[in-house]
């Protein structure tokens, strides 16, 4: 590899270490626009607002959006052609110049290529579509990206219409093919244009089936039809039919093989039609068509005998290379001269070498631009003359160039920001005024707080109240009834030989007892058996105390539901909810708001939190009456342990045995049930004081007066929608345009210091 190619991948390389930084930039310039549409939408829709008087509406404007809002997108966009230049894998030549100057004969000696890709032609112009050419030591393809019938009509006949002043251009292939075209006009320009408007017209069963988008892939030998006019002769011997235009049907032409020269493994060739055609929008197409695909310029000119000295044509399409260069500051880094010598002319080509010296660089050479003489039909001097010092140049200078150009841009960048800065530092003091002359008065909501608070204060000081007579008062009978069916089924479980039928206990009691000698290995493990089986029978106690703490959280939504307005007056469905679904939607409203109330959503997961089981609270207190179904019981008189069964291996110690079980297990539960008759006061006592505990905390709490009023501040639209849905919904619409202003000026002033 040579020097010159190690410098080109290094100048590719740190192009791609800088493009996610340009990437970011554009990203951002463009979040910068969509915040800044956002800001137009909301302050138009402010300024409607109902609550919002005349004169308060009419100072918040920003009169110079449309324009800072171009500005924004205009950078947002210079930073993505940066992106598309850094994103490039190849440096990319240009290649310009005036018809019939020998570009298109320079671009063969480069590439290799001949007259069946890139066509040449005297005394008429050849390419009809831009070209680009890149070296490919494997690969010989041509990719053609094909019109669509919607961009054909856009990109190729609008234009036409637009330059000759037609009526609106057609709609669809059908109406240009029936579209009738003046035959003549006085203009020669308007001339020219119209035939070849009516050549496309005339031609368009030519290429019509080409119009399908997308890319087609063609054979380098066949590309001809496809990237150049018809000859003289091709249009001779097309006969009535009209020649075949398939140029017509495509946008772009990417071309792939091997350069026949060094240096030129990352280069790429982009060949544009001549300057100086007659087409619609001659000008435009040449510079859209380098701005941001080149890195550098070469413009050819050669001496005839008619013409050995730098007209206006050339001095227009040097002005043209001048927009396109954009922040590069040298004129002559970025655009080079070809002088297109014929060796067998050398006066001619005297006679231009001097027209350039003087007209292009004031007499000294090289001064403003850098001419390059070679004979472009040789392809070794083309290397020599040419390609060798250019990408010498290139790669020595691009990295200046790329410097300058992100310079120029982010320069611009900040000027737009300044703007941005300005303009919403006085959109800002006109919100200032908005906010002390509108909105809801601090001391409205909080009274609103404090009335919601006593309101919720009062109604559940009442339920406690309820709640501590409930459990001062007689037996609840719920309770008696759930303890009494418990027990009843504790005893038809006895009844039924403990769950396996009275034979068969008695019959796999004697067959243990007989087995192993001795009545204990049966008595023991069924003992066990026997006594858990009591006590989760008892634990159907539980249904009773879901059904007390649902009916507390029923009445404790209740009664805050009550002062709460509409917040809670239609679930979503339209069915009414349960206190459980009320409590767990306030609580998330509490830890929601855009004012968070922490102590409050802790109050109300508390009350959630809690869970009413026979196993925590009532099985403590009835675990000594199911001491005596042990095999190992302790003397009542002497304190010493014994064991209770004792009966003869045989069957009527089995029934024996049984009717001890029997006798145990119903005293057991007869026991048990009395021991939770006793403890009839307890749910009631339990579930009144967890709402006490709830009511205290929420009402009063350190932060409780604090918190309330933030949450009315958050929902009072919702609480009271009669009240305040016009200034809270006004307000809202305030609080947006200050976020979004916010949100603005903080995306302006970032930067990307690493670029």
């Amino acid at each position: 590899m040579s020097d010159i190619s190690r410098a080109i991948d290094a100048l590719l390389e740190a192009r791609s270490r800088q493009l996610p930084a340009v990437e970011r930039e554009s990203a951002r310039w463009m979040a910068l626009g969509e915040q800044l549409d956002e800001l137009s939408a909301i302050l138009a829709d402010l300024r409607m607002h109902i609550t919002l008087d005349p004169e308060l509406a009419g100072s918040l404007t920003l009169p110079q959006l449309p324009e800072i809002r171009a500005d924004v997108a205009e950078t947002a966009d210079s930073f993505r052609m940066i992106a598309t230049r850094f994103t490039r894998a190849t440096v990319n030549l240009g290649v310009s110049g005036a018809a019939r100057m020998g570009k298109s004969t320079l671009l063969q000696s480069v590439s290799g290529l001949d007259d069946q890709q890139i066509p040449t032609g005297d005394g008429i112009p050849v390419t009809a579509i831009r070209s680009r050419i890149f070296h490919s030591p494997t690969v010989l393809r041509a990719e053609l990206e094909m019109h669509s019938p919607e961009s054909f009509l856009a990109e190729v006949i609008a234009p036409l219409h637009t330059a000759l002043s037609l009526p609106a251009p057609p709609r669809s292939l059908e109406q240009f093919a029936d579209w009738s075209y003046p035959e003549s006009s006085e203009q020669t320009r308007s001339r020219l244009l119209l035939t070849r408007l009516r050549e496309l017209q005339s031609a368009l069963p030519s290429y019509k089936h080409l119009l399908t988008g997308g890319v087609k892939s063609v054979p380098l030998e066949e590309i001809r039809p496809y990237v150049a006019y018809p000859t003289d002769e091709e249009i001779r011997a097309a006969g009535p039919g009209g020649v075949r235009r398939a140029y017509a049907a495509v946008r772009e032409a990417r071309i792939e093989c091997p350069f026949p020269h060094e240096h030129v493994a990352r280069i790429g060739i982009v060949d544009l039609p001549g300057l100086g055609e007659v087409t619609a929008d001659a000008e435009q197409r040449h510079v859209d068509g380098l701005r941001n695909e080149v890195d550098a310029v070469l413009v050819v000119k050669r001496s005839s005998e008619t013409s050995s000295f730098f007209d206006e044509t050339d001095a227009s399409g040097m002005a043209l290379l001048d927009r396109v260069r954009g922040f590069v500051r040298s004129t002559g880094e970025f655009t080079y001269v070809v002088h297109n010598i014929d060796p067998d002319k050398p006066h001619l080509a005297e006679n231009l070498r001097g027209d350039l010296l003087r007209s292009l660089n004031g007499g000294e050479a090289d001064r403003f631009f850098t001419v390059f003489e070679t004979d472009v039909r040789d392809s070794e001097r083309v290397g020599r003359d040419v390609l060798t010092p250019l990408l010498k140049r290139l790669a020595d200078g691009l990295p200046v160039m790329d410097a300058e150009v992100l310079a120029g841009t982010r320069g611009r960048a900040g000027a737009v920001r300044d703007r941005i800065r300005l303009h919403l530092a006085d959109l800002q003091r006109a919100l200032n005024l908005v906010a002390r002359r509108a909105g809801v008065p601090e001391e409205v909501n909080d009274a609103k707080a404090d009335q919601l608070r006593s309101g919720v204060a009062k109604r559940l000081r009442v339920l406690v109240a309820d709640l501590a007579a409930e459990a001062n008062g007689s037996t609840d009978p719920g309770y008696a009834q759930a303890v009494e069916n418990a027990y009843e089924g504790v005893l038809d479980w006895i009844g039924d030989g403990f769950g396996r039928g009275a034979d068969v206990w008695r019959e796999l009691a004697l067959t243990r007892m007989i087995t192993e000698g001795h009545p204990a290995d049966f008595a023991g493990p069924e003992f066990n058996r026997i006594r858990v089986e009591i006590s989760r029978r008892f634990a159907a106690l539980d249904d009773f105390f879901t059904d007390r703490l649902t009916d507390a959280w029923d009445r404790t939504a209740e009664a805050i539901a009550a002062e709460c307005g509409a917040l809670f007056a239609e679930s979503a469905d339209g069915e009414e909810a349960s206190g459980q679904v009320v409590l767990k939607r306030l609580a998330k409203l509490f830890g929601e708001s855009s004012q968070p109330c922490p102590g409050l959503a802790a109050a109300v997961h508390s009350l959630l939190d809690v869970r009413l089981e026979y196993r925590t609270l009532l099985y403590p207190r009835v675990r000594p009456d199911l001491a005596p179904l042990n095999l190992q019981v302790t003397h009542p008189d002497t304190g010493e342990e014994m064991q209770q069964v004792a009966v003869p291996l045989t069957e009527g110690g089995a029934e024996e045995l049984y009717g001890i079980f029997n006798g145990l297990a119903e005293q057991a539960a007869f026991r048990i049930q009395k021991s939770l008759l006793r403890e009839a006061a307890v749910p009631a006592a339990v579930v009144h004081a967890l709402v006490e505990q709830f009511e205290d905390t929420l009402i009063r709490s350190g932060t409780s007066v604090q918190e309330f009023r933030r949450f009315v501040r958050s929902y009072r639209n919702d609480l009271w929608p009669e009240e305040f849905h016009g200034i809270n919904e006004a307000n809202s619409r305030f609080a947006r345009v200050v976020g979004v202003s916010k949100e603005i000026a903080a995306l302006a002033e970032q930067g990307e210091e690493e670029l």
